[in-house]
């Protein structure tokens, strides 16, 4: 048996988001690609209470500028972090070591000479984290420190994926955006999210009663509070009484008003939601990647309401159980007609969903892998 060691920034102990979603994805396709091969795990930080998290982040974005780290990466470079490393290292030979997310590459500098790596790319950071600091535009002094810091991350994460050999990314379009970025000699993979589970069994819409929609998202991140928001503030207002708006995620209880929006709040089974909701809604309209929730939407054989940007990476052929909407008035029109109840009926094409099954993702992986791959 080998071992392999995974080097992650936060363990949620809370519930899972679609960055753990991801990463276990891949922790669980590696064990799939090469037998005999265990992935261990070790966080920075277990979960944390938010305000102290929150004090955490300001005190790290204040002091960054006396740092030659960006504030995203001090707060995941611990003197802890690195001893558990180091005594992990000293027990043990790893055949890889797998960096999770960019805030944690800086642990290139305290891994063994010659370590085999690889690294999963989640987002391109530094353009994810610009996006964020447009949200301040009208604070001075805070937009102008965030852009500092930005501009550090930025030049952190460049310089990080020159000396990195292998690469997960979760779409296309960020793959061709880091075939950029790192040395000619750099592999580079496209790995959809995948779920091992069975897809759920959804029930036929009945004719009558409200049509239930769905909105399924961690609203601790941003772009999707973001796009919720949205939603509520430009569409929401102007659409018929025979609509209900159903919330799963964190954060989502507060949202809700006791008439036609129901907040549930984390759900750890999902498969309820599957069987329930009637048409998925993915009105994201900021952010990178991909999203993780319409790929087990689809998975899960939903039909889905999206903008352009929620579909991004995902190269879906043509399907009727998939409409794609840009612009409030569009999605006003849409949802006062009558298409919503004959998309509830629809079943998204197979070969849409299979693009997220275990199957479909493992041979890319093991291609990666493999020491004779090209």
């Amino acid at each position: 048996m080998s071992h392999g060691l995974l080097l992650a920034h936060l363990k949620n102990t809370r519930y899972l988001h679609g960055g753990a979603v991801y990463r276990e994805s891949i922790r669980d396709l590696l064990a799939a690609s090469e037998p005999g091969l265990e992935i261990e795990e070790l966080f920075v930080h277990t979960q944390q209470h938010p305000y102290r998290r929150l004090a955490r982040q300001v005190f790290d974005l204040l002091t960054a500028p006396l740092s030659r780290y960006p504030a995203k990466v001090k707060h995941f470079r611990t003197r802890d972090f690195k001893r558990r490393v180091a005594a992990c290292c000293a027990g043990r030979d790893y055949r890889l070591f797998v960096i999770n997310g960019a805030d944690m590459l800086w642990t290139l500098d305290i891994l063994p000479a010659g370590a085999e790596t690889l690294y999963i790319a989640h987002n391109i950071e530094h353009r994810l984290y610009r996006q964020q600091v447009e949200k301040y535009q009208n604070i001075p002094g805070l937009r102008a420190l965030l852009a500092a810091d930005a501009a550090k991350f930025e030049a952190f994460e460049l310089a990080a994926l020159r000396r990195l050999s292998r690469i997960v990314c979760i779409s296309r379009p960020d793959a061709d955006i880091l075939r950029g970025y790192c040395q000619p000699g750099a592999r580079i993979a496209t790995i959809m999210p995948s779920f091992g589970y069975q897809p759920a069994v959804r029930r036929r819409r009945v004719a009558e009663g409200a049509l239930k929609l769905g909105f399924l998202g961690n609203l601790e991140w941003w772009p999707n509070r973001r796009g919720l928001d949205w939603f509520l503030d430009e569409v929401w207002p102007h659409l018929a009484a025979n609509r209900e708006l159903h919330l799963y995620g964190q954060g989502s209880r507060a949202r809700q008003d006791g008439r036609r929006i129901f907040g549930h709040g984390f759900v750890a089974d999902l498969a309820p939601v599957w069987t329930e909701i009637e048409l998925m809604i993915q009105p994201i309209t900021c952010g990178g990647g991909i999203n993780i929730k319409v790929a087990e939407s689809l998975h899960n054989r939903m039909p889905i309401l999206a903008t352009p940007l929620a579909l991004r990476g995902l190269d879906l052929a043509r399907d009727p159980a998939i409409v794609v909407l840009e612009g409030a008035k569009a999605w006003i029109d849409y949802l006062n007609s009558p298409g919503p109840e004959a998309q509830a009926t629809l079943t998204p094409r197979e070969e849409n969903a299979r693009r997220f099954n275990r199957d479909a993702n493992r041979a890319a992986l093991a291609a990666l892998l493999s020491i004779d791959s090209p």
